[in-house]
């Protein structure tokens, strides 16, 4: 009866995961299996009857993070501790019922996932379920543009916010060097963020903030010299209603270090990022948050998918194609059969 009322009080999708996860009569818990601490993930590990199941978690991190924040925690408006919960506060029956690893592969015949430790790559093993959760989020989409894996910064983990913050700063002890030159200065201090969704108008925003309310006055000479390019190839924020990104445009357009470049990105070098308009523009630091794509797991293992490489559910969540009707999939890995949902990677 504590499922059922859990159900009814939350959101609608998780409703129609709980009613088919009441689990079994007979008195024995069920092995849920749950792939992912992210936000479907999560809430599935929060809600579940533990009296009913041993939920046992597979995820390469250790905490749930409050990805709207994340922005904030690259130049200290918020600290990274404060966005994050151990998922181990959670109270798991058992300690062992965590395991800090990837999901490799899926054996639905013999109702098991492959897993590859996070801490020894060379430790692998197996893990049986009585029922899955598969919510393992997604990648970034680099759309195998030359240059992005090697020399841009995703924002995606906390550990990213940490190397970003960290670049922010060398950046800047080197722009202020005895023997920088101007036009190496100026390159260092100019700072390239591809993709006008949330993620990329955020963190220019909080970028931007962090100038005008700290930088310049830790380094003042160097206020006019710090640029802020926000690359889009179409329109920035393009899933929200056009008054929003009229009224963001117009927000940046009122800030002189900020601006707005509408092309595609063809290469990312080292010390600049190339343009399809053949423009180059030279800079230190190139913030990469272009959409996303299936993880590994999800487009290895042999389930039902759509165009984009989501898993495939019906309106409980149930993978379709899979007859033992066990298997669930939610968040961004997933689609519901006839719906189209936002990602919220």
């Amino acid at each position: 009866m504590e499922t059922r009322r859990v159900a009814k009080r939350a959101p609608h999708y998780l409703r129609q995961l709980y009613s088919s996860l009441l689990g079994t009569r007979d008195g024995r818990r069920e092995r849920l299996v749950i792939l992912g601490t992210g936000w479907g993930s999560y809430s599935v590990l929060k809600k579940v009857d533990k009296k009913r199941f041993d939920a046992i978690v597979i995820s390469p991190r250790n905490h749930f993070l409050f990805t709207p924040l994340l922005a904030s925690t690259t130049v200290g408006t918020l600290e990274f501790r404060s966005i994050i919960e151990p998922v181990r506060n959670t109270g798991f029956r058992d300690e062992h019922h965590f395991h800090l690893s990837y999901a490799s592969d899926l054996d639905t015949d013999r109702r098991v996932v492959h897993c590859t430790s996070s801490l020894d790559p060379n430790h692998q093993y197996e893990v049986p379920y009585d029922r899955l959760v598969i919510g393992v989020g997604a990648d970034t989409n680099h759309f195998n543009i030359p240059g992005v894996l090697e020399n841009a910064f995703f924002l995606k983990e906390i550990a990213d916010a940490r190397n970003i913050r960290n670049q922010i700063m060398v950046n800047f002890e080197l722009a202020t060097q005895h023997d920088a030159e101007p036009e190496e200065r100026r390159r260092l201090l100019h700072f390239v963020v591809v993709g006008g969704g949330p993620t990329g108008v955020e963190f220019s925003a909080e970028f931007y903030d962090f100038l005008a309310q700290d930088l310049q006055r830790l380094f003042p000479d160097e206020k006019d010299t710090v640029r802020v390019t926000l690359v889009e190839a179409n329109e920035i924020l393009s899933a929200f209603d056009s008054r929003l990104r009229s009224y963001t445009e117009r927000l940046i357009s009122k800030r002189s270090a900020m601006n707005i470049v509408k092309a595609a990105v063809t290469k990312v070098a080292e010390k600049a990022v190339h343009l399809s308009d053949g423009s180059v523009l030279p800079c230190g630091m190139v913030i990469w948050s272009t959409g996303v794509a299936p993880r590994q797991f999800t487009r290895k293992v042999s389930l039902e998918k759509n165009r984009q490489g989501q898993i495939l559910v019906d309106s409980h969540l149930r993978v379709l194609g899979d007859t033992s009707g066990r298997v669930f999939a939610l968040g961004d890995c997933a689609q519901v059969e006839g719906h189209t949902l936002p990602c919220t990677g």
